[in-house]
């Protein structure tokens, strides 16, 4: 006697039914945190960076400098390692703004006329001017 070939179809075949069977069931109460739901939601992170153009907290901005300490390849190496995890580390429109190059990062930066554009694509924060201080005329240090 030949057997017959089964043949799953969305009409002989309840999908539901066999993901109850086989899913796997969690009854414990989740360990995860809900409360930073929407600060880990892409989706809100790209929606804040786009209004605001602010980077959030935990990015870290690339450094530049004088790295005179470096004294061996493998310092050398792992100092290129991570400046490039840095540049890595901004968002694709900034590095799209130095064409994906760390170099010209570095050169934009070193150059002390590219402050104010620095300030307006978030790299710098603004320098605060001291507020100049009040002149006391000789009536206000007498009421004293």
């Amino acid at each position: 006697m030949k057997k017959s070939i089964f043949i799953r179809t969305p009409y002989n075949y309840d999908t539901d039914e066999v993901s109850n069977e086989t899913g796997l069931v969690c009854l414990e109460p989740t360990m995860a945190q809900q409360q930073f739901r929407d600060e880990a939601d892409i989706n809100t992170i790209m929606e804040r960076f786009g209004r605001t153009g602010e980077i959030i907290a935990p990015v870290r901005l690339p450094q530049y400098g004088d790295f005179d300490g470096v004294d061996d390849y493998h310092t050398a190496m792992n100092a290129v390692i991570e400046a490039q995890a840095s540049f890595d580390a901004l968002p694709a429109k900034l590095r799209a703004h130095f064409e994906n190059d760390p170099g010209r990062f570095v050169e934009f930066c070193l150059d002390e006329n590219n402050r104010d554009e620095a300030v307006k694509l978030g790299l710098v924060q603004p320098r605060i001017e001291p507020a100049a201080p009040a002149e006391a005329t000789f009536a206000d240090v007498a009421a004293q």
